[in-house]
């Protein structure tokens, strides 16, 4: 009989701990890499994270040369989602966030030559891609691969691209970086681009793993408007997209 009352306590005590040790778990990964950069940020966390899953070789589902089973399959299924928004292979477009090129050689192969720009964090991921494809391709489309910069998204908003697309980029985000990361792609819509954005909104904005979060529409609403540009959600039968435009 005291032990059943004993429990009671005990189990609420546990219940209240369990959400501050998620969250320890979800902030651990990076607050340990901090100890040992205490200068970094979590962009430069991350990209150390891809750039591994990038060159390690073991099975991803978006990054390396072993991709897990399926990926290809749904990599054919974003690029044909946006290529029916009317993307054609005069356009130039730009892929941010283009990792190794999973969906970026669909883009290269559909594109004519010149028209596909693939902007990410770390050159060691661009140059991973960049390996991945045949150089017969890449002699024949001549992509142009760049790190993030403000000077290499003002060198490819003077190409004047008609598209920018993104996928698996929005969610590894952090809040303290959300704003950047608009005002990065505005840099590229108020030139004239169409931003297609694939990511959810969710009912609460929230961490939802060490390197990636949830937001609401509203919060991602806001944030693009103090880029200057604005976000609708479309939403279709296969998928739901972030539509950017000036």
């Amino acid at each position: 009989m005291i032990g059943r009352f004993l429990r009671k306590p005990l189990d609420k005590l546990r219940a209240g701990r369990a959400p501050e040790k998620a969250k320890k778990r979800k902030e651990g990964r990076f607050a340990s890499w901090l100890e040992k950069n205490p200068t970094g940020t979590f962009e430069q966390f991350y990209a150390e994270k891809a750039v591994r899953a990038a060159t390690l070789g073991k099975p991803h589902a978006s990054l390396g040369p072993t991709l897990k089973p399926g990926s290809l399959e749904r990599a054919r299924q974003v690029v044909d989602g946006w290529l029916a928004w009317g993307i054609r292979p005069s356009d130039t477009v730009v892929d941010y966030g283009c990792g190794t090129l999973r969906l970026g050689r669909l883009l290269i192969e559909f594109l004519e030559p010149g028209r596909y720009i693939g902007l990410d964090l770390d050159q060691r991921i661009l140059t991973a891609g960049h390996d991945q494809l045949p150089p017969d391709l890449v002699a024949l489309k001549q992509p142009m691969l760049e790190v993030i910069s403000l000077e290499s998204l003002r060198r490819t908003a003077a190409r004047q691209p008609k598209w920018v697309c993104s996928r698996g980029v929005l969610q590894h985000v952090p809040p303290a970086e959300l704003d950047r990361f608009f005002e990065n792609l505005s840099i590229l819509v108020l030139g004239g681009a169409t931003g297609l954005i694939n990511g959810r909104a969710w009912p609460k904005t929230e961490r939802r793993s060490h390197t990636t979060w949830d937001y609401t529409l509203e919060d991602l609403k806001a944030s693009a408007a103090r880029a200057s540009v604005d976000l609708e959600r479309v939403s279709t039968a296969n998928t739901t997209v972030l539509v950017l435009r000036a």
